[in-house]
């Protein structure tokens, strides 16, 4: 396991891309939040699945040099290092259960930002372990982004509180 520094200003989109996973949302909160984060990357990871087409995506990127996409499957040997360089991990779903995505996030001290869908919000404490946001509101997912990314004594408390939560309460014991 080699450790891999963490990218300034870099949001991280991991899973599977599927319509239910809102990454429509992020990519049009994108303009907002490199207006006052310009050096921004969001880093997109994950296949698009047997039906699904990356293009209405990549149509909708309006500054297209602000994206990293890997568009397939993601081997288990790559996890960490996606996680580590990403300076927070945005979950902007429309609607689901759960993610696995978030305990993966508090393991690598990563704070998150999660939309209000399911029991997602069960697993983050807002404004303890990230920001919780009205799903379909990219304004709200950009700003919280901005407030993270500009506050770094903010994202590492989060990322440690994210990484204690996961060891009371979302470990095996």
């Amino acid at each position: 396991k080699k450790d891999v520094k963490e990218e300034p200003n870099s949001i991280l989109f991991f899973g599977s891309i599927q319509k239910y996973k809102g990454l429509n949302y992020l990519i049009r909160a994108e303009p907002l939040i490199s207006k006052e984060i310009p050096q921004l990357k969001i880093i997109i990871a994950g296949s698009v699945g047997r039906a699904g087409s990356f293009q209405s995506y990549e149509k909708l990127m309006v500054n297209r040099d602000r994206f990293e996409c890997h568009t397939h499957f993601i081997p288990n040997d790559m996890v960490p290092e996606l996680f580590q360089r990403a300076s927070l991990i945005v979950l902007p779903y429309i609607q689901a259960s759960q993610s696995g995505v978030i305990p993966i996030a508090y393991a690598f001290k990563k704070p998150v930002v999660v939309t209000d869908v399911g029991s997602i919000p069960d697993v983050v404490d807002n404004g303890r372990t990230g920001f919780v946001v009205p799903p379909k509101d990219s304004e709200a997912l950009a700003d919280a982004t901005i407030k993270l990314l500009k506050d770094g004594a903010l994202r590492t408390e989060m990322g440690e509180n994210g990484y204690q939560k996961t060891k009371d309460e979302l470990s095996w014991d």
